[in-house]
């Protein structure tokens, strides 16, 4: 078969695949709109009008699947301009106390406010319930944009924390998702913070490395350490597992993870490993991978942490 070929197939297959979309999509159009009609309560209206909002979002994508086709993977740049378009203040992973705190002032300044908070790793979720242990705040925890939407319509928040890369719907329209939402049942928009490890390289990984010795004065912070490294060992085995399966996307998803917490928690050879991870992963590298993971498991065990802090 010639390249030309293969190309004519696929231009069909998008061509099918936009009108099989069409069909359910006029049907969500043509229930929705007969619905709206009826006498509803506030929240099945709320309800169906997300469903409408999310109808007329795949409508967009059907209308523009070659673009779609052209582009092996949406990059995450891009995913994170999007999210910040509606995005109150962002956040950069490692954020610390002080910067969690600010935003939560500035934009949460109510006596009780209602936090949700949406990232697919477990240790972000602990390190931000353990920085606003001592605020009135209530911290709500999804990790998934489908998760996120779902809660964010049948309760009101105050603020969202909204990390960009996560499984399933993305974070950027998972905010979208949240805005039309709130709109469209008459409330303010809920505040959103665009959380992100997107960024530069973190550097190089070594095998050998000077920070053997992690010193951790933050309270609130290090009683966390010693489980966030159990952990990191949790997922070294985990990724073995995965490499024996070739399933690269979960191991790319864990690297990921990886990568925008050890900085969080003080241990910035966490993050290069877990970038390090995440980019042979996304590559299909599989000798790459092991590689690393022999890196990370000699970093365990033998990195040292001395904890300074003072209980709070």
């Amino acid at each position: 078969m010639s390249n030309a070929d293969a190309i004519q197939i696929g231009d069909a297959g998008v061509k099918q695949l936009r009108h099989d979309l069409l069909n359910y999509v006029n049907v969500l159009f043509g229930t929705t709109t007969v619905l709206l009609e009826t006498d509803l309560s506030e929240l099945q209206r709320t309800c169906v009008i997300a469903c409408r909002n999310s109808a007329q979002y795949v409508l967009e994508i059907a209308n523009h699947l070659q673009r779609y086709q052209q582009q092996e993977t949406i990059d995450g740049q891009a995913q994170l301009a999007d999210l910040c378009s509606i995005a109150a203040a962002r956040i950069d992973k490692p954020f610390d106390r002080e910067a969690l705190l600010a935003v939560v002032r500035n934009l949460a300044p109510g006596p009780s406010p209602r936090i949700l908070l949406v990232d697919d790793a477990p240790d972000i979720a602990v390190l931000v319930r353990a920085y606003l242990k001592d605020t009135s705040a209530t911290v709500d925890v999804v990790a998934d944009g489908q998760r996120a939407v779902a809660q964010a319509s049948s309760q009101p928040y105050d603020l969202v924390l909204m990390d960009v890369n996560l499984p399933g719907l993305d974070g950027a329209t998972a905010a979208h998702a949240i805005r039309a939402a709130d709109l469209a049942r008459g409330a303010k928009p809920a505040p959103v913070v665009a959380l992100s490890a997107v960024g530069g390289q973190l550097g190089e990984v070594s095998a050998q490395t000077s920070e053997d010795v992690v010193i951790v004065d933050d309270p609130d912070t290090a009683p966390l350490v010693p489980g966030f490294l159990d952990n990191r060992r949790d997922d070294a085995r985990t990724m073995r597992a995965l490499l024996e399966g070739a399933d690269f996307a979960r191991i790319e998803s864990i690297g990921h993870q990886m990568k925008g917490t050890g900085r969080s928690y003080g241990l910035s050879v966490i993050s290069r490993l877990g970038e390090a991870i995440e980019r042979a992963a996304h590559q299909h590298d599989a000798s790459s991978i092991q590689s690393v993971l022999t890196d990370l498991d000699a970093y365990l065990s033998r990195v040292k942490v001395d904890i300074r802090a003072q209980p709070s």
